[in-house]
């Protein structure tokens, strides 16, 4: 009769051996985020939150196959968006027009939402402020065309 320590240790040492194998198949899986993918979201939202910036202005260009990928100038003032318009002509951008690139904070959410939600792949590039200055998100690699991305051209802080 093996004692009750010795079959907690056996246990230890084999779980001790299992978990890595396991890990490191799970971060590959095509259903889940990849760990540095995750890891990069939360330095960035960090570097964003230390900067403290309620107040700026950005361009971002939309990049997807939905036609209208004119640049967005978006200002925000105390964190609530007060304009976006179409740079081109300056007309204004509908409110339910890409949402997800309307702050800074929604698209660190957009990036985390597609994590989340195990996006076939999620390509973002941060700047050293936090701000996801570059993303492509395709959500199932086996539908055409509903890739969705941007591109942050400029960022100006407001006092």
């Amino acid at each position: 009769m093996i004692s009750r320590i010795l079959r907690l240790r056996i246990a230890a040492f084999v779980a001790a051996l299992v978990l890595p194998l396991a890990m490191g198949a799970c971060s590959a899986s095509p259903a889940g985020p990849e760990i540095a993918d995750l890891q990069a979201l939360i330095r960035a939202r960090a570097n964003w939150m230390r900067q403290g910036a309620s107040s700026y202005t950005f361009v971002a260009r939309p990049l997807c196959f939905c036609g209208d990928t004119r640049e967005i100038r978006t200002t925000v003032v105390n964190g609530a968006v007060t304009q976006r318009v179409h740079v081109d002509d300056g007309t204004p951008v509908p409110a339910n027009f890409f949402t997800g690139i309307s702050t800074i904070t929604s698209m660190l959410d957009t990036v985390e939402d597609a994590l989340d939600k195990g996006a076939a792949d999620v390509d973002v590039t941060y700047d050293s402020r936090g701000i996801p200055t570059n993303a492509m998100i395709d959500y199932q690699s086996n539908v055409a065309d509903e890739e969705f991305g941007w591109t942050v051209t400029s960022y100006t802080p407001t006092p």
